[in-house]
């Protein structure tokens, strides 16, 4: 059931990878940052999993994450991402729109472009993405109104950048920044054998404390026997 458990964690991690990637690159616009910062939330994740601790009893493992990353990226995070390009989006081949709005939401300032992204993009509800910013509620609103502001008024008029019908909306359309191979990136399947491990170690050193346990207990029933029993 342990490895069961590890392995649908783990299908999850590589689910959730893309979006954390394209998360941390469109808010430090650095991918060997935004690629460590993923592979240090995934091992931390897994550390929790492990017994660590951190993660909250009731959090959504994809909150986690992105939480998790945000801390881990303070230093660089809300970058100037105006310079970035995104290489699945060339112009004369992408579609026009969808080329604009991404140029639009990279020269947002970086807490507009954070709050817009995490409700729009990442789909969190409101609640879920203050906790994940840190923001109290009327800070988070009154970012997420202030992004809103800054992207109306840039788009070319009659563009809407939210779906209906229950289709997604450019924003989320946007393709995802693409993650590069790094000599030193740990496969999400390393990350399952690691949790396996911790899983075995703590199964171990649990067996190691029973027989522990179990000796005093007979050193302390036959200390006291004697007592009871001395010698002649």
């Amino acid at each position: 059931m342990l490895r069961s458990n590890s392995q649908v964690l783990m299908a999850r991690l590589k689910e959730f990878r893309p979006g954390l990637f394209d998360y941390c690159m469109r808010m430090t616009g650095d991918a060997m940052k935004a690629s460590g910062v993923v592979q240090d939330a995934c091992a931390a994740f897994v550390e929790v999993e492990s017994g660590g601790g951190r993660m909250g009893a009731f959090e959504d493992i994809r909150a986690f994450l992105f939480r998790e990353a945000r801390v881990l990226a303070r230093e660089s995070w809300h970058a100037d991402t105006a310079a970035l390009r995104n290489p699945r989006l060339v112009p004369g081949q992408a579609e026009f729109a969808l080329v604009r709005l991404d140029e639009i939401m990279r020269h947002l300032p970086g807490e507009l472009r954070e709050v817009i992204l995490l409700v729009e993009r990442y789909k969190f509800s409101p609640q879920v993405a203050a906790q994940i910013t840190g923001f109290d509620a009327d800070r988070f609103d009154a970012a997420l109104a202030s992004a809103w502001q800054h992207l109306l008024t840039r788009l070319p008029p009659g563009a809407v950048p939210v779906g209906s019908a229950g289709q997604p909306g450019p924003i989320e359309r946007l393709p995802d920044y693409p993650e590069p191979a790094m000599e030193h990136q740990m496969p999400v399947t390393n990350l399952g054998e690691i949790m396996d491990e911790l899983d075995s170690t703590r199964r171990g050193v649990g067996m190691r404390s029973f027989w522990l346990l179990l000796f005093i207990l007979a050193v302390v029933a036959g200390y006291l026997w004697l007592k009871q029993h001395p010698r002649q």
